[in-house]
């Protein structure tokens, strides 16, 4: 049985991939939305070291926070034109992993590309090289919790042709306690104050969202489509 598990879970991991690589543009288009609002900031403000390094690490969250927005909003949107969601309410027992094995694999796609790439925007902020780990360690514990809480108000969307600003509205408050620890993390790190405590709470919402988020989601392609 947990084999039989597992490969639902592999299955559909495998599955969003190779979807996503015949249109690249959705593994391109949220990494360089990302870049593009990140760099905006140190454009458009005056040339002030000091505070690019005081804002750099909030700019970097709310931009990684804008770049799983705008990747949400197709994440369904393919299976339920193709019918295979149908297929998976059929067998719903099962629709829990498969979701899960969706989800997994778009933020592979996405949030880990954005948490990879933050090194190289912090250098356009001046951030100091002992914070920059800091960072990276917050959006890794982060943007999996941001995908799989986004992935509730994709499906609650499913059926709309254009339900980014809804899922915004939906999402963006769920978003708020990861963002505030995420970088409250880099101020935390300045003081010169301890982050055990950041990084515990952001593991902890992972593991919640882990947990909870593939019965929520599920639940909710049941209700919009049924």
């Amino acid at each position: 049985m947990n084999a039989l598990l597992l490969n639902t879970l592999t299955l559909y991991f495998r599955r969003e991939w190779q979807l996503m690589f015949r249109n690249t543009g959705t593994l391109v288009q949220p990494l360089v939305f990302f870049v593009i609002i990140a760099l905006l900031f140190p454009f458009s403000l005056p040339v002030d070291l000091d505070l690019l390094e005081k804002i750099g690490g909030g700019v970097i969250w709310v931009s990684a926070v804008l770049a799983t927005l705008l990747s949400l909003e197709r994440m369904f949107h393919g299976d339920y034109l193709d019918g295979t969601l149908e297929q998976l309410l059929i067998h719903h027992r099962y629709l829990p992993l498969a979701v899960l094995g969706k989800v997994i694999a778009h933020w592979s796609a996405t949030g880990l590309l954005l948490s990879l790439m933050s090194p190289f925007l912090c250098l356009a902020f001046n951030v100091p090289v002992e914070q920059i780990w800091v960072l990276f360690i917050g959006l890794m514990l982060g943007t999996p919790s941001l995908t799989l809480l986004g992935a509730i108000g994709a499906a609650l969307t499913v059926t709309l042709h254009r339900g980014g600003v809804l899922i915004a509205i939906i999402i963006l408050p769920l978003y708020i306690p990861v963002l505030i620890f995420g970088a409250g993390m880099l101020s935390q790190q300045v003081q010169g104050l301890e982050i055990l405590s950041q990084i515990y709470t952001l593991a902890a919402i992972l593991v919640l969202a882990l947990t909870l988020a593939p019965f929520a989601i599920a639940a909710a392609l049941k209700a919009t489509i049924n």
